[in-house]
């Protein structure tokens, strides 16, 4: 046994020395595993951001799939809602209100209620009336090939009618003074008219819609004449007595293109004969026989102020 006091040997039994030494070279291979673990799991700086993206990006790919499932999913619950609802369309519409069809004919509308305005007791509003029959030019026009030769003589007629109305509108505030105060400026010879004249493009305006009121009221009676033959017979009894031999063969021939009745209602009506219906002859029908009753009484009115006056010019053009 070593003697007391003495330090304990470095190589017995794992003396101080040895312990010291051994843990030594421990802790240094430690360091070293400890460095090249550190050193192979982790990423340099750059690679390190790009893995951080690339992990960013496969979390919001699937977060998007995701998405696009519960969309998919939405869109299937919509569809067949919409289905349902398409199939019980038909339950529904006994129970909807009927809806009126809104035709395109404003035209024979402004027809219709300026010409119904034009009479003021038993006196011709004179400027109600040239705004009714400017209405029914332009109403005219559209009414295709058969009544182009009408619209003519109107807008001729009515251009005669507007020029003296125009220098003294106050004078000529009802057609009985407007004619009236021409006649006593004695530019007529009794009742043969001037030709460029107020009274002159009158005449010929009331026998042009004379003519126009029986063709129309044919077109009411669905049971009627065909336009062609009614217009003939209009025309035989409001136009011919006054027309020379070239007029009784041009007015004719122009009368004999007129369309039937379907066309000429589908015409009036803004509609195409594919869309004629019968709620659309009704309509149509309606206002032509607005029309018919507004002339009727103008017509005859504007008779006894041209007997009452003597200008009531009988000659042949």
């Amino acid at each position: 046994a070593p003697p007391l006091g003495s330090p304990p040997l470095p190589f017995i039994r794992g003396g101080s020395a040895t312990t010291t030494a051994t843990k030594s070279r421990t802790t240094k291979q430690q360091q070293r595993q400890r460095r090249h673990h550190h050193r192979g799991n982790l990423l340099p700086g750059p690679l390190k951001l790009i893995g951080n993206v690339k992990q960013g990006l496969d979390k919001i790919g699937d977060n998007m799939q995701n998405d696009w499932k519960k969309f998919s999913r939405g869109m299937q619950t919509v569809q067949g809602n919409i289905g349902k609802f398409v199939v019980n369309i038909p339950r529904a519409l006994p129970f909807l209100p009927p809806r009126k069809r809104q035709l395109k004919c404003s035209k024979l509308d402004d027809v219709c209620n300026t010409f119904s305005a034009c009479l003021k007791g038993s006196e011709v509003d004179t400027a109600q009336l040239i705004k009714a029959c400017r209405a029914h030019l332009i109403f005219m026009k559209s009414g295709g090939s058969s009544l182009r030769l009408v619209a003519k003589d109107l807008e001729s007629n009515l251009q005669k009618a507007e020029k003296p109305f125009k220098k003294s509108p106050k004078q000529g505030k009802t057609l009985s003074s407007l004619l009236e105060s021409e006649r006593d400026s004695g530019i007529h010879h009794g009742n043969i008219l001037k030709e460029q004249s107020a009274a002159m493009g009158l005449l010929w305006i009331r026998r042009s819609l004379a003519f126009q009121l029986e063709l129309y009221a044919s077109l009411i009676d669905q049971e009627g004449p065909h336009p062609r033959d009614a217009a003939y017979d209009a025309y035989a009894k409001h136009l011919s007595p006054f027309h020379s031999w070239a007029l009784r063969k041009l007015f004719p021939a122009t009368l004999s293109q007129m369309p039937d009745r379907q066309e000429f209602i589908a015409t009036f009506g803004g509609v195409t004969l594919d869309e004629l219906n019968e709620e659309v002859k009704r309509e149509v029908v309606n206002k032509l026989r607005s029309l018919v009753e507004a002339w009727d009484p103008l017509i005859r009115a504007w008779e006894k102020d041209f007997a009452r006056l003597n200008l009531e010019d009988v000659r042949r053009v």
